[in-house]
């Protein structure tokens, strides 16, 4: 059985109870985090001599023919866009593709692709531990005051097995406390604070038409694996990182007298330079963990984060203000309450979808990227078990989306004449017949020529 992503974004399931009781979070891998809902489905795999199987290729007539029986097969409030993005045909089909359309999971195409642009391909964030006071003792082994853990919203800060159970990336927070140690502090006198407030103090994120969940883990400036411990969501993730941080130094030989304390550091000691820095994976990690296994707790982190700037704290409101404008300005459109799709009201057109992803090709900084997060046919993410033995396996990159009663599909396909773009927003559909139409809707697209 293949190894579920943190949190996908389908609700019928109830999240897996966890996995035994660990005492070290800095161990723990629970099954809660584990509990995949968006995870693409499973279809047939083609068999050879089926249509689905066919590799010739196809006109635009034939392809629209087979695009428009699909669509007709399914039904529902359903619409589709699909625009080829070299040799100048331009819009092949489009089918409804103006009507605005629950998005589900495709809300994350809008979230990643802001935060892309926002922080570029290779930008990180970064997770600071700063000294308080003054030092004394012998050789200034002491230091009187405290540290100050500040947090950056970095939703791949975890512990290594952690981040292993749950195939995701990783930000280490043991560095941190060995630049205590190389800096020569021995004994700390004080507490360590952890200052999550670059983000705002809500946990979870508004759910609108969504029953159960919260469907991810706590929220937090300052997060430690996904917002889990032992099992549950975590009351004060900001606390938990810094038990994690207070374990590394004790093992580094840095003796630590106070307590955890949470809480917004004041400005002034925060005017040097810090201790040190432990950096966040890329960007194009963080959008891929958030795109490829359709991880809401990396969407919810990174939408948030997105809205912390000017002094302003991140919010999910302010966040999906930017990628909402970030759409607007790639002249495409979405409205969003959130940046999982954990909304019925999380709406936008085919045609908005896929002048996003048309947009995002344009720019040669960001497209290898962006088109790199999303899950491949046939080989990884929540598209591993579709499209096997079609002409889309391996050539065609999508984002899943699937509430109840919606189905959504949307990303490129290396055709025989070039990229295409397309967005198949099915709602109000039976979601295993949606499935199977899109697979064969991209298997027709991979042979357009």
């Amino acid at each position: 059985m293949r190894k579920l992503a943190l949190a996908g974004a389908v609700l019928a399931l109830a999240a897996a109870p966890a996995a035994g009781s660990a005492t070290d979070a800095d161990d723990a891998v629970d099954a809660t985090a584990s509990a995949a809902f968006d995870d693409g489905g499973v279809t047939p795999r083609a068999r050879p001599g089926s249509p689905l199987a066919a590799r010739g290729a196809l006109s635009k007539s034939k392809l629209r023919r087979k695009l428009e029986r699909e669509m007709d097969r399914v039904g529902g409030g359903s619409g589709s866009w699909v625009y080829a993005l070299r040799g100048g045909a331009g819009v092949l089909y489009s089918d409804s593709g103006k009507r605005s359309r629950i998005l589900a999971s495709n809300s994350k195409l809008f979230a990643t692709a802001a935060f892309l642009g926002r922080f570029g391909a290779d930008g990180k964030l970064g997770t600071s531990l700063w000294e308080r006071g003054g030092r004394g003792g012998r050789n200034d082994q002491i230091l009187k005051g405290g540290l100050i853990l500040v947090g950056d919203g970095d939703p791949a800060l975890a512990s290594p097995r952690f981040a292993r159970a749950h195939n995701m990336p990783v930000t280490r927070l043991k560095p941190l406390a060995t630049a205590v140690r190389r800096a020569g502090i021995k004994r700390v006198r004080g507490n360590l604070m952890v200052d999550p407030t670059v983000l705002d103090g809500h946990r979870s994120v508004p759910q609108p038409g969504i029953g159960g969940g919260p469907w991810l883990g706590s929220l937090s400036g300052l997060s430690w694996n996904a917002g889990i411990d032992g099992g549950h969501n975590a009351g004060s993730p900001e606390k938990l990182a810094g038990r994690q941080l207070m374990k590394h130094l004790r093992r580094s030989g840095v003796k630590v007298t106070g307590r955890v304390r949470a809480g917004g550091a004041p400005r002034k000691a925060l005017s040097g330079e810090p201790l040190d820095t432990v950096r966040s994976p890329t960007a194009a990690q963080l959008i891929a963990q958030t795109n490829r296994p359709s991880d809401n707790f990396f969407a919810e982190m990174l939408l948030k984060r997105l809205g912390a700037r000017g002094g302003k704290q991140g919010t999910t409101a302010r966040g999906a203000a930017k990628a909402e404008s970030f759409a607007k300005r790639a002249g495409s459109g979405a409205h969003l309450v959130n940046g999982s799709g954990l909304s019925r009201t999380n709406t936008s057109s085919p045609s908005r979808v896929g002048k996003l992803l048309v947009h995002m090709e344009r720019d040669d900084d960001l497209a290898k990227a962006f088109r790199g997060s999303l899950a491949v046919a046939g080989r990884s993410g929540t598209l591993s078990d579709r499209m096997r033995g079609s002409a889309a396996e391996g050539r065609c990159k999508a984002k899943t989306g699937t509430i109840d009663g919606v189905s959504a599909l949307s990303g490129y396909c290396k055709s025989k004449s070039g990229r295409v773009a397309f967005s198949i927003l099915m709602n109000g559909v039976n979601v295993d017949t949606a499935r199977r139409a899109q697979d064969a809707m991209a298997a027709a697209i991979a042979r357009y020529k």
